[in-house]
């Protein structure tokens, strides 16, 4: 469920690009993860890892892209994203690198109790 180009999604270490599980599902509202990893890129793993783990307890959509395909390679132009792994939340910046979990985890958790969109 890729909203951008005509990259289909990728399931990689237990993602779902349909639908991660959640405990709570119809809970709150789910966030749509994008994640543009590159290869052999060991943040890239390491967020896809914790968003496996944190997808248990927060509804989420997540699609992976790879730098090296058209769709991720504009996103990170377009928001001059220095380093991998790209992470956008509802299609808008929220990290590049090492991924934030625990603001990841804030921003999740309002999004579940209705107070952001």
């Amino acid at each position: 469920m890729t909203e951008v180009g005509t990259s289909p999604p990728r399931d990689d270490h237990g993602l779902d690009a349909a639908r991660s599980g959640s405990k709570n599902p119809g809970v709150g509202v789910a966030v749509v993860v994008t994640l543009v990893e590159a290869p052999a890129c060991h943040l890239c793993e390491d967020a896809k890892s914790a968003l496996v783990v944190i997808a248990q307890s927060y509804p989420m959509t997540v699609s992976v892209l790879s730098v090296l395909d058209e769709p991720g390679r504009t996103l990170m132009q377009e928001h001059r994203a220095p380093m991998s792994p790209l992470v956008l939340l509802d299609g808008e910046y929220f990290s590049s690198g090492r991924l934030p979990r625990r603001k990841l985890e804030k921003r999740l958790k309002k999004a579940q109790q209705g107070e952001i969109r």
